[in-house]
């Protein structure tokens, strides 16, 4: 297989008339389009399966923390009717760890069939750092609360290990 950097740099806006990035955000990019939005898609169903495979191809839209991906779950979470398909769309989402999934985060806190893996949405953001904690203190807070209050008390242990990881990390700053 050849590859044409050139033109995919142009669809990518990696490249412009007179310059060139690169950088791991547009490798990323890259490889989306190298594979194509049919892989994208064909990728999130296995990964959402529990099929042979799903744990595999999950990680590898993980590796590339596929925005595409990410998008196709939702849409997933948001249209299908197929409670399981909901629960493991918003399970790949926690994975991908996209930053616009934040976004999403109060809604998977409000829904009582996916809130576990709501939080761990939350979670998994401020774990990679994709979310500044300093910055979203309020916002972050509230969703952990908002949390514990819709679960019925079920996920403090789990909002206790979040809060302990931030002091910690705000202790290494």
């Amino acid at each position: 297989m050849n590859t044409d950097w050139k033109k995919i740099g142009t669809e990518i806006g990696s490249i412009t008339k007179n310059s060139e990035c690169g950088g791991t955000d547009y490798a990323k990019l890259a490889i989306e389009n190298i594979h194509g939005e049919k892989w994208i898609k064909e990728t999130v169903e296995k990964a959402i399966s529990n099929e042979l495979g799903a744990e595999l191809a999950m990680s590898c839209l993980s590796l590339i923390s596929s925005e595409l991906a990410t998008d196709y779950a939702y849409s997933i979470y948001q249209s299908d009717l197929n409670l399981e398909r909901k629960n493991m769309a918003v399970w790949l989402i926690k994975h991908l760890a996209v930053k616009k999934s934040y976004d999403w985060v109060e809604e998977f806190i409000n829904d009582k069939n996916v809130i576990g893996w709501g939080i761990g949405v939350l979670d998994q953001l401020l774990w990679t750092e994709k979310i500044d904690y300093e910055d979203e203190k309020a916002r972050v807070d509230y969703l952990l609360n908002l949390a514990v209050t819709n679960s019925n008390g079920e996920l403090k242990e789990n909002v206790d290990c979040i809060n302990e990881y931030l002091k910690e990390r705000d202790k290494l700053k």
